[in-house]
């Protein structure tokens, strides 16, 4: 049920998609859908975790794939697989953004909780990937670049163009490039020649 709620939110948003749709999407009855779930709030949470999970699996097997690619390569895949899943059928930019920005009230804390999660997951994920690439401040460039793939995602959303994910990869690898150069004179070997 809550897949296929999903599915919904995304194409609907969460406040279209009414509970009648929903069970009709996921073909059980509103009881049966009211049995597993106390309200529509905690069936969206329940969506979001389940794209979590399901983001996570995706990525995780995308990065696998280039596991004998070069650490800056590996860190800059991310950006070619949102370019990818940007040029999918019915893509409209991050779900987790698009559902926070509908999710005002008390009633969904716990989605709202979700999104922050998933973020964390991401900006985690990019910082390992630039720890291993070099980074001086990993951190700091993973708040960078996930702040370049909200964008991207936000001009996705807005224009219907999944080129965008392909601009914000080019200024990803600009910033890549700087936070993983050598510090001046640090790169340069004494000459121990005798």
């Amino acid at each position: 049920m809550a897949a296929a709620a999903a599915q919904l939110f995304y194409a609907d948003g969460v406040t279209a998609s009414g509970v009648d749709a929903i069970a009709r999407q996921a073909e059980v009855a509103k009881p049966t859908l009211y049995s597993h779930y106390r309200s529509k709030a905690d069936l969206v949470a329940a969506a979001l975790a389940q794209q979590h999970r399901t983001r996570q699996d995706v990525v995780e097997r995308w990065l696998a794939q280039r596991a004998a690619a070069a650490p800056e390569a590996r860190l800059l895949a991310v950006f070619d697989w949102l370019e990818d899943w940007s040029s999918g059928a019915g893509a409209r930019g991050c779900p987790f953004l698009n559902a926070a920005a509908e999710l005002v009230g008390p009633q969904y804390e716990a989605a709202r909780h979700v999104v922050r999660q998933h973020k964390a997951w991401w900006r985690d994920l990019l910082a390992g990937l630039a720890r291993e690439a070099g980074a001086c401040q990993p951190d700091a460039l993973a708040q960078e670049l996930l702040l370049l793939m909200d964008g991207a995602n936000a001009r996705v959303l807005v224009t219907g163009d999944p080129s965008m994910a392909a601009v914000a990869r080019r200024i990803a690898a600009h910033l890549v490039r700087e936070a993983v150069a050598p510090e001046p004179g640090a790169g340069a070997r004494p000459d121990t020649r005798a």
